[in-house]
């Protein structure tokens, strides 16, 4: 727990875990903590409560704003609550991030499922009114990528982070919300930003590249016949066989398609491909089968999934973010894939550590996903095994 030790305390940020059951003298005492080390009322409160909450989730956000002084409370269920360098799975209890921010504007939609009306119209809006990012909570029962196409096209190219509710394997028990109760029917809930805050963020999909970059050169639809004129097929097992022999089994299962977002960079590194799966291989016609639709003449380049790449691209990207950002930020929201954590890592609380490590005292909350969703280019996609990470920072007056 701590306060941002941004020099200009126009914006002012406070996050801690609240470990266990819904108890109300603990969520007031939370409550209270916020309010006093942000000096006064909170524009925002975002919450990721773990699902047994949902029955006292009215209590908490009454508590929230009566005691935190904050109108306005948002958030969803989790499977795993995240809060400042430490991560607990599958563990009763929230995680919160209070947000003062003066000369800042907020704009909180809870977006339907159906991709018309009038809170469409608000997105596309407040995006050309010099929107400055989107966090997006969405409900994976009706999130999907046609969702989230036609979500890019209203708030897009701002920067778009956040991730979809967990907690259980019942789809009816998972949820989002705002200050006025759990929306059922919402594919999602939108915070946008803009005026004295802009939102940065990365999107760490978890792999490395292997072999040389390639360019599609006869593809339909999500069907890739021909890299670099040769058949796809066989130039994944020419990948493959560029791994030195120790790490080609644990390389089984684990090596994926990079598609590359621009064409205007010399040398490719992670952070520049959209990485999705391959969902099969046809050795006789030398096709393979990938969970996208690329284009021909798009660079496509083999990736290795790993937990030592999944490693080394995060810091990379918190590294690069530092010097991208251009200042401090105030606070972070972090979104990292349920397929992570000790499961990959084999460690508690390393993603979060990671970010820690490198921007050490930032107020930060996040949760463990059902799925993430971050910008990689000019758009935001659906992700899986990624750690997603938004970064408010104060604008200049």
């Amino acid at each position: 727990m701590t306060e941002s030790a941004n020099p200009i305390p126009r914006c002012r940020a406070w996050s801690e875990m609240v470990p266990g059951r819904f108890d109300e003298a603990t969520a007031r005492e939370a409550a209270v903590r916020a309010r006093t080390h942000l000096g006064g009322s909170a524009d925002l409160m975002v919450l990721f409560v773990s699902c047994d909450y949902s029955e006292p989730l009215k209590d908490l956000i009454e508590i929230m704003q009566i005691h935190g002084h904050c109108l306005h409370v948002v958030g969803c269920s989790a499977s795993g609550i995240v809060a400042m360098g430490r991560e607990e799975e599958e563990m009763p209890g929230f995680s919160m991030l209070a947000l003062k921010m003066e000369g800042a504007e907020l704009c909180i939609l809870p977006m339907p499922c159906d991709t018309e009306g009038s809170e469409w119209t608000q997105a596309r809006r407040w995006t050309q009114n010099a929107g400055t990012g989107w966090i997006v909570l969405g409900n994976p029962a009706s999130l999907g990528e046609e969702w989230l196409d036609e979500w890019n096209s209203a708030a897009a190219p701002a920067p778009i982070y956040g991730g979809l509710a967990s907690g259980s394997h019942k789809a009816d028990e998972l949820f989002v919300f705002t200050e006025t109760g759990i929306h059922e029917s919402s594919a999602a809930v939108a915070i946008g930003f803009r005026g004295g805050v802009r939102v940065g963020g990365l999107v760490s999909q978890g792999c490395r590249p292997i072999g040389e970059p390639l360019t599609i050169t006869k593809v339909d639809h999500h069907l890739i016949h021909k890299l670099a004129s040769k058949d796809a097929y066989a130039q994944l097992q020419s990948a493959f066989q560029s791994l030195p022999e120790k790490m080609r089994e644990k390389a089984q299962g684990n090596i994926l398609v990079g598609l590359a977002m621009t064409e205007y960079v010399e040398d490719f590194h992670s952070g520049d491909f959209l990485v999705r799966s391959i969902l099969g291989g046809d050795p006789n016609n030398g096709v393979l089968a990938v969970g996208a639709h690329p284009r021909v003449g798009q660079t496509l380049q083999f990736q290795l999934r790993d937990r030592d790449a999944a490693e080394a691209e995060l810091l990379q990207m918190l590294r690069r973010q530092q010097t991208e950002l251009g200042r401090e930020p105030f606070a972070a929201m972090l979104f990292t894939c349920g397929g992570r954590g000790q499961r990959m890592f084999g460690v508690p609380n390393h993603d979060a550590a990671l970010v820690q490590s490198v921007f050490h005292d930032l107020p930060l909350a996040g949760f463990f996903c059902n799925g993430e969703i971050g910008s990689v280019g000019r758009r935001a996609y659906l992700h899986g095994f990624t750690a997603s990470s938004a970064f408010l920072v104060e604008k200049p007056v």
